[in-house]
């Protein structure tokens, strides 16, 4: 059963990554706004550092995801729909959610990948927007809630997007998708440098946001609606920051469930790909009760042991060697040198 099968607070899963893209803007504010403000911006080692974060892992799953169509295509099994190799070349670049191409293919969750390296190639436009309104915070989240709401009008009028709401955009344009979360995320985060909540008050922004987000579908909102419950429960999880112990955000199993998350997401759709073709073809789809739950168990077992491989042997460990040898950093410093004497 799909998202738009389910009913409530259910349908709305697909708007995680909505909540994602909020929380992503709010992070690279949080980290590199400081620095654009001081305008000692590296826009190159930014870049760099999120190549480091996003890259090696995405090629490593869409190699293995070639081996497997390989394999496929030797057993006679039809997997052109899923792993066209004319499309290749997108996911490659990580531009396959850019409109470059008419489907993604591949690894399917990658498109939001796509979408978030768009972002942070258009970073610094994208903060300056939200830097013109340093003085008056309130209006870049409006700004910001009302650029979703007319995407979410008008997209589906477009022809190019064929009745396709802004939330469904996918690997069919998806780099519009993060743009108004993207922005919103700064938005909160230049928020959050003028006021203080309280401790009560952040608390119960929590909880009046999650409700929000929750029963909004039960009364039949729409999407614009439960996306500003997602705004409100950033801004009030990063105000728990304020008073004391970090907040939620800053939970030791927070963290590392942050850390390990992409890795998670990125071989989810492999993992399952092979783990139920492999129990159709020895079941032969004859299963049922217990056995199902067996193998939804043994799925979830699979998925752990493999995004804890890909995250402790891969991406980590690529991670720190890229970022050692950044590039930019180096002419940086050899700048600064040069300047020096």
């Amino acid at each position: 059963m799909g998202w738009r099968e389910a009913s409530g607070f259910i349908a709305k899963g697909y708007m995680g990554v909505d909540l994602f893209f909020i929380l992503s803007g709010f992070i690279r504010a949080h980290v590199y706004g400081p620095q654009v403000i001081a305008k000692c911006f590296n826009y190159g080692g930014f870049l760099w550092a999120r190549l480091a974060r996003l890259y090696r892992v995405h090629l490593v799953i869409l190699a293995a995801l070639i081996v497997l169509a390989l394999i496929a295509e030797a057993l006679g099994i039809k997997i052109a729909s899923a792993f066209n190799f004319g499309s290749l070349w997108s996911q490659v670049f990580m531009v396959q959610a850019w409109g470059v191409t008419p489907a993604g293919g591949w690894n399917q969750p990658a498109w939001s990948i796509s979408d978030e390296w768009f972002a942070y190639l258009v970073f610094p436009i994208s903060f300056a927007v939200i830097g013109f309104l340093k003085r008056v915070p309130w209006a870049g989240i409006a700004g910001s809630a009302a650029l979703f709401a007319a995407l979410f009008l008008l997209i589906p009028i477009v022809p190019q997007f064929d009745g396709v709401g802004l939330t469904d955009l996918t690997a069919n344009g998806g780099a519009l998708r993060i743009i108004p979360s993207f922005l919103m995320g700064f938005a909160l985060w230049r928020l959050g440098q003028t006021i203080s909540l309280s401790s009560v008050v952040a608390w119960t922004g929590v909880g009046v946001s999650a409700l929000w987000v929750i029963l909004a579908p039960s009364i039949g909102a729409n999407d614009v609606i439960t996306w500003l419950g997602l705004v409100g429960l950033i801004l009030c999880l990063a105000e728990t920051s304020k008073t004391g112990g970090g907040g939620v955000l800053a939970e030791p199993l927070m963290l590392w469930l942050g850390e390990a998350s992409y890795s998670l997401y990125m071989i989810h759709m492999p993992v399952d790909l092979v783990w139920f073709q492999g129990v159709r073809r020895l079941l032969l789809d004859e299963f049922s009760g217990a056995i199902v739950l067996a193998v939804v168990l043994g799925a979830m077992f699979a998925l752990f042991i493999a995004a804890g491989f890909l995250y402790q042997c891969i991406e980590r460990p690529a991670r720190s060697w890229l970022r050692e040898r950044d590039p930019f950093k180096r002419a940086q410093s050899l700048k600064r040198g040069e300047l020096n004497q």
